[in-house]
């Protein structure tokens, strides 16, 4: 990968972090501007340009014409500056340092939602976990031009990283509690549900946090070393805020937790690289860590009031955008449940006529491109070739997003194809939507678009599904 770099500020700092924390070869353009060095620029090829205007330089640079550009740009806000001169009149007045920064900010939000080449990343926030005093030092812009400290730098290009990451198809989709000592404070199978105290220190801030991280689309679930009986009735407890049916899968027993873990990865159709792992004792942290190094386990501050803060600070759960789709996932697999219980009543055949499926088709649009992108960054076992794309590889491009209903109810936009002529340059597929024969259903559909339809099959570490596909359903291959 290949990372351009343009401020108005020097970033040796930076520069080491990001070749660091991304892996990409980074070349730096300090103190200019991608427009004033276009042919070297396009020389370089970069996958994404960061553009990075820093509120020390006092410039309040227009973003939106560079994203007329062929590149992919990330771009942070502008730290919250406030030079004293108009003291709290800084809130309403226009003109004052804090306002403008402030405006220019929102402007680069809209920029973000109306432009599929940009990202925004969001080093204001790292100065609101750091603190002014641990972002900027005065004396390193007056000696160096640097606009930030070398702890500030590492979490800025820990951010980019992130973003990249997220973008690429990495995140983040489940987070893993523990419940004794972690939901709550106490020990539920010693002191029964009316003994634990849901108020113990940063226990009701954990759990509102976690609500949130539902809300937006975060797969709860449970890991507990409990009889699953007495689990569940702690949960009777009023003020929790949470129910054993918030958790889309739910593990107590006194087996090892790494064990717990992959059958909840599994019983949710993810890897266990999806995973975040939350436990308040270190031995569960460590156990969890060295069986399963892909799992994000987040050290736990001794102190629980901290918690919310240090989980916060980490940015687990980075998302290149956010769906409708993504708040529905919960739900949906709910319905999944439902299905699983019909389907073992029933033989593969019959379970499928009874589905009663409906597969709509919409053609590629301003409207399903968000979502488009994201299936074909988080789809791994159906993703034929092995594609990803960025909503604005999709913008202008032809095909179509397929949306599944059934009985049970709607699965969302599960499939997406891209073509070029009558090639399959991309066909992806949510795993919710595997084994339902919707392959047929959606080949029977480009066919009728594309009467000299062709694929072909790029084998990658985890699509094998994809296979034989092509051969099976009689579309020819190279």
């Amino acid at each position: 990968m290949k990372l351009a770099l343009f401020a108005d500020s020097a970033t040796p700092f930076v520069e080491r972090a990001l070749t660091r924390l991304t892996g990409a070869e980074v070349r730096a353009w300090p103190f200019s501007w991608p427009t004033a060095v276009r042919p070297e620029l396009e020389a370089f090829a970069p996958d994404w340009v960061l553009v990075w205007a820093c509120a020390e330089a006092g410039r309040f640079p227009d973003v939106a014409p560079l994203l007329a550009l062929p590149f992919r740009f990330l771009v942070p806000n502008l730290v919250t500056r406030d030079d004293g001169t108009m003291g709290s009149l800084a809130l309403s007045e226009p003109a004052s340092l804090r306002a403008r920064i402030l405006a220019w900010n929102a402007r680069l939000a809209d920029l973000a939602r109306a432009h599929a080449n940009l990202s925004l990343v969001d080093l204001d926030g790292v100065q609101a976990r750091l603190g002014r005093a641990k972002t900027f030092d005065p004396r390193l812009w007056e000696a160096a031009s640097m606009a930030l400290t070398p702890e500030a730098a590492e979490a800025f290009a820990g951010r980019v990283a992130d973003v990249v990451r997220a973008a690429a198809g990495h995140v983040r989709k489940v987070l893993v509690t523990d419940l004794d000592g972690t939901l709550w404070d106490g020990i539920v199978s010693e002191v029964g549900p009316e003994g634990i105290d849901p108020e113990g220190p940063g226990r009701r801030a954990y759990r509102a946090w976690l609500r949130a991280l539902a809300d937006r689309g975060v797969l709860l679930a449970v890991a507990s070393h409990n009889d699953p009986d007495v689990a569940r009735a702690a949960f009777d407890r009023p003020g929790l805020g949470l129910a054993p049916a918030d958790f889309l899968a739910f593990e107590a027993d006194w087996g090892p937790k790494p064990d717990m873990l992959r059958r909840i990865a599994a019983r949710l159709h993810v890897g266990t690289d999806a995973l975040v792992f939350v436990d308040d004792r270190p031995e569960q942290r460590a156990q969890v860590r060295e069986a399963l190094p892909e799992v994000a386990v987040p050290e736990m501050p001794d102190d629980p009031a901290r918690w919310v803060e240090s989980l916060a600070g980490l940015n687990l759960f980075e998302a290149a955008q956010l769906t409708a789709d993504d708040r529905l996932r919960a739900q949906s697999l709910r319905d999944e449940a439902a299905r699983a219980e019909a389907a073992a009543a029933l033989s593969p055949e019959a379970y499928l006529a009874s589905l009663e499926q409906e597969l709509t088709a919409e053609p590629l649009g301003p409207g399903n491109l968000a979502r488009a992108a994201q299936l074909t960054q988080r789809c791994n076992q159906f993703n034929m070739r092995g594609t990803r794309h960025t909503e604005g590889d999709l913008a202008g491009r032809r095909g179509w997003v397929y949306r599944l209903r059934d009985r049970f109810g709607d699965l969302g936009a599960i499939a997406a194809v891209v073509l070029e002529g009558d090639f399959i340059e991309t066909w992806v597929i949510s795993c919710r939507a595997l084994n339902r024969g919707v392959e047929r259903l959606i080949l029977d559909h480009l066919r009728a678009q594309c009467p000299t339809l062709h694929g072909a099959y790029v084998p990658t570490a985890r699509n094998a599904r994809c296979a034989n596909v092509y051969k099976e359903h009689g579309v020819p291959t190279p």
